[in-house]
């Protein structure tokens, strides 16, 4: 009796569950395709934008009024006091965000000057391999060695350049540390 229950529960389960037809790649394609169709041909017009709100009065100073009895607007330096930096600073009064935005100002030169000696070098180099593989003897010995020379040229510019770039950021770190300023923020 268990059994035939069993097989009979199997049986319903397995016929009441109907297998979903799958859809073809092709079919979620052509779907996907008119979805964004369906998208893209939205035009926006002013009156889809929401209206602009209208920009708040400035504050009044305390009994500050005019001959008329309104209240005249307060001066910008009255309303906020001077940009100063809110967190420690160092000696010269620069603070953290001043000092990091240098140094990383100074590390993205350092990176394109560095980038610029990769460039170079691959120059270099692909030219002394078509001065290696070149069968004409014009193009070997008067174009090709007037370029070669040219760009090391370039390449020992941009060697320069690097360097430069490392004094600068050694500079840098020189006056964070004359200015008393924390080493942390050279990072």
């Amino acid at each position: 009796m268990r059994r035939l229950l069993g097989i009979i529960l199997f049986a319903e389960l397995f016929l009441t569950v109907a297998p979903a037809p799958a859809q073809s790649l092709a079919d979620v394609a052509r779907t996907e395709r008119d979805r964004r169709r369906e998208a893209s041909n939205k035009v926006y017009t002013n009156s889809d934008l929401p209206a602009a709100a209208a920009p708040a009065p400035t504050p009044a100073t305390p009994g500050a009024e005019t001959k008329t009895g309104e209240a005249k607007p307060a001066e910008a330096s009255e309303l906020k006091p001077a940009a100063r930096p809110t967190g420690p600073t160092d000696n010269k009064g620069r603070d953290e965000k001043y000092w990091r935005s240098a140094f990383q100002a100074a590390r993205a030169e350092i990176k394109s000057a560095q980038d610029d000696v990769r460039i170079a070098e691959l120059k270099v180099n692909d030219l002394n391999r078509q001065l290696m593989t070149e069968t004409s003897l014009y193009n070997r010995e008067y174009r090709l060695a007037g370029e070669i020379d040219a760009a090391k040229a370039a390449l020992e510019k941009s060697r320069l350049n690097v360097e430069s770039a490392r004094q600068k950021l050694a500079g840098l770190e020189e006056e964070l540390r004359r200015s008393n300023g924390p080493s942390g923020w050279a990072s």
